[in-house]
């Protein structure tokens, strides 16, 4: 930053906004801990599985909300692992939302069975508001059989309990083969329920490498199945949804919620991204793949946060200068937590999609920022 911090923002906030994207949000992993073991995640069978987990605090949360509030952030995202496994979850939640203002957006990733002591109504008044759920059947016996585990039928509790609360919530659901009747189930909540349903293809990453060719269902056969749905559906505004990026969620007719795709695999267009991950020990990556990683540990010791996100904004603003970026990614899933390790201050070259693959047969364009 220069000798005028100030300045310098606000010369590089302006550069962002001449970009037209998205203004970033920040997007936090809390953990790596989970008491589910989903098929295409089971974060476990990694080896050092939870070892690296040496979390920021509660305090470090409030702090860096503090300064992202100064550059225009108004919204802070949470998943893990599980977040709510968290002892200071609402400790947490508490600092984002004081840190980065009451207009702002504070939400949570959850597969929805809540730890004992913990409540959505702990959880809102903390300042939570809105749930993104994880759910891929109804059926409890098979809900348990894809997630290791868990009751579905706590799950939609704690969705019901959100809706109380007049919380925004969204339900996020895999699509594989074996399980497609389980996830039309599930896009059906929206009949009734005023959720926004996101139906999301399976990545070729972590275990589900193993049976990818098997399990793999694209957006555009999912369509086919549900084409009487859509026929007279309307459009729901992403801003009425809270979603910020590229992407059309669409209400059948007569139903009280909407159903979208996120299809990072037939169409793994990223050009619009506009997330700041922040991995649970404090490394912070302005785009997943492309550009430089900070450890903003240190900037909170030395009280120069202020420096980390001129750091994080600059790299984004650049980023289409960036000739390792050119579009399309993957996601590693180790990404999202501290197992990879990540050359500093270079550009980390794609993993690029052929020809023939990128953007075949999308109907939209998507973003990996989507899944918030």
């Amino acid at each position: 930053m220069s000798a005028d911090p100030h300045q310098a923002r606000a010369a590089l906030l302006s550069a962002f906004a001449q970009t037209g994207r998205n203004h970033p949000y920040l997007a936090f992993t809390l953990n790596s801990l989970c008491n589910r073991d989903c098929t295409f995640c089971k974060p476990r069978c990694v080896a050092d599985y939870g070892h690296k987990d040496r979390p920021l605090t509660a305090p470090d949360y409030a702090a860096i909300a503090e300064e992202a509030g100064a550059w225009g952030v108004r919204k802070a995202h949470c998943s893990g692992g599980e977040p709510t496994l968290r002892g200071d979850i609402l400790d947490v939640v508490a600092a984002l939302a004081k840190g980065l203002g009451e207009s702002a957006a504070i939400g949570i990733t959850s597969h929805g069975n809540l730890r004992r002591g913990l409540s959505v109504e702990a959880l809102h008044q903390a300042g939570l508001t809105y749930l993104n759920v994880s759910l891929h059947s109804l059926d409890p016996a098979r809900s348990a059989e894809i997630m290791g585990g868990g009751d579905s039928n706590e799950t939609l509790a704690t969705i019901d309990a959100a809706l109380a609360l007049e919380m925004k919530v969204k339900v996020n659901c895999v699509l594989q083969r074996s399980y497609l009747e389980d996830a039309f189930g599930v896009a059906e909540l929206a009949r009734q329920r005023p959720v926004a349903v996101r139906l999301i293809e399976l990545q070729r990453i972590g275990p589900a490498e193993a049976f990818f060719p098997q399990e793999f269902v694209t957006e555009q056969e999912v369509r086919g199945h549900l084409q009487t749905w859509f026929e007279r559906a309307g459009e729901i505004p992403r801003s009425e949804l809270g979603v910020r990026s590229p992407g059309r969620y669409l209400q059948p007719a007569g139903w009280a919620g909407s159903i979208g795709f996120i299809s990072n695999s037939s169409c793994a267009t990223c050009s619009d991204a506009n997330r700041i991950k922040v991995t649970p020990t404090g490394i912070a990556r302005p785009c997943i793949l492309h550009n430089r990683d900070i450890e903003l540990k240190p900037h909170l010791a030395d009280g120069t946060l202020t420096d980390a996100f001129a750091h994080l904004f600059r790299s984004i603003v650049e980023r289409d200068g960036n000739e390792a970026w050119q579009g399309f990614h993957y996601v590693d899933y180790d990404l999202r937590w501290d197992r990879v390790e990540r050359p500093k201050g270079v550009p980390v070259l794609p993993l690029l999609p052929s020809a023939s693959t990128a953007g075949a047969g999308c109907s939209l364009r998507r973003t990996l920022g989507e899944d918030q």
